[in-house]
């Protein structure tokens, strides 16, 4: 029903932009008289695409007010319950950390005694398992699960390839446009059409 309202609402904007957009479709400029016809038709697209714009905010403007006071409302719990996560999560982290170098020692012994032949590779492979963290731990209220994960981390900007690296256009037009001569960089010039309303 109420898609049928909206269809019913968006008609006259469907009907009117169709006829504008076969109308550009069919226009050629090549002469004075066709620039002024082009401007008349911009004009007209121009008005009907603020009339749409329009009535889009008037539908949109009140739900995002809606949604940005209810992230407002929450925001600070959310906040709450993050540092509280992070804490637990980094204090998890410590201890297994702690218990991964005991581990790495205590392997490290054993990899020891099996290269000078005082334990077989059975015996230690056990003795490994049996000094390893363990990696899950499941309780009523949840489960942990401890993973390698692999991060990377940028040492020496200057070292890194050409290839790798993303100019920055907002910066560069910025600077640019202000007058500044950047290696590499040009300013141009080029046509542009503002269609303004009346």
């Amino acid at each position: 029903m109420e898609n049928v309202k909206l269809s019913q609402e968006l008609a006259p904007f469907v009907a009117t932009i169709s006829k504008a957009e076969a109308a550009a479709t069919a226009l050629t400029v090549k002469t004075a008289d066709d620039l002024t016809g082009a401007t008349e038709l911009l004009g007209k697209i121009k008005t009907v695409g603020k009339a749409i714009t329009a009535k889009k905010e008037s539908m949109t403007k009140p739900l995002n007010e809606a949604l940005r006071n209810i992230r407002d409302f929450f925001r600070p719990v959310e906040a709450q319950w993050a540092n509280a996560e992070q804490i637990v999560k980094g204090k998890m982290i410590d201890y297994q950390n702690a218990e991964l170098a005991k581990a790495a020692k205590k392997t490290e012994v054993i990899e020891q005694k099996v290269e000078s032949g005082k334990m077989s590779f059975e015996k230690a492979a056990e003795k490994i398992e049996a000094v390893t963290p363990q990696k899950n731990v499941t309780t009523a209220a949840g489960a942990a699960q401890f993973r390698t994960v692999k991060e990377v981390v940028i040492d020496n900007e200057t070292l890194i390839p050409r290839e790798y690296l993303i100019l920055d256009m907002v910066k560069i037009r910025k600077v640019a446009l202000a007058g500044v001569t950047i290696p590499g960089v040009r300013v141009i010039e080029k046509q542009a059409v503002a269609g303004i309303t009346r």
